[in-house]
This record gives C-alpha cells, structure tokens and sequence, in this order.
C-alpha cells in the first residue's frame, strides 16, 4: 500500500502556520506544543514549509481522550447523527485539553 500524507502534511503546517501567526498560545494549545515551538513555526516561509512534502507519513496524530474517539467513530459508524452533534460539540473539551 502506497502511504501519502505529504499534502496533507503541508496543508497542516500551513494553516497552523497562520495561526500561530495570530496567536501563539492558541496555535500552541491547539497543535500540543510549547508556544515557543509555535512562535518559530509562524517565523518559517512558505517555500520553506514546501520542503515538508518529502515526508509522506503522517505528521499529525489523533490528540484527546480515545472515548472521545471511540464514540465518534460508533456514532459515524451507526449513522446516529444526534450523538455525531454532542460528541462534536465535544470536540474542544475532549481533544484540546
């Protein structure tokens, strides 16, 4: 099986990029990072972020309590939208803290 994640990967550090950019401490907290890591991602230029495309594999991970997961991956599964809605309005308590 042939694995890419490169523009994935790129599309990532570019929007955190941004964030960082308007706000360390959030970018930080969001990517699970010291706001000092956030502070030189939001130093480094596009073209450079560009380089990032030779890694193929995943560079983000699932973050969060795995419950989290687990019941949004059976509500997905089983079609419940109603607690596919609650676990979403979850998301920032589950997967940020």
């Amino acid at each position: 099986m042939k694995i890419d994640f490169s523009n994935i990967n790129l599309q990532y550090l570019i929007h955190f990029r941004d964030v960082a950019r308007e706000d360390p401490d959030l970018a930080a907290s969001m990517m699970g990072m010291s706001p000092e890591l956030a502070k030189l991602l939001s130093q480094v230029p596009s073209d450079y972020l560009v380089k990032t495309s030779s890694v193929k594999i995943p560079l983000l991970t699932t973050r969060g309590d795995a419950i989290w997961w687990y019941r949004l991956f059976m509500a997905l599964a089983d079609e419940n939208s109603d607690e596919v809605e609650a676990v979403l309005r979850a998301a920032n308590l589950a997967v940020l803290s």
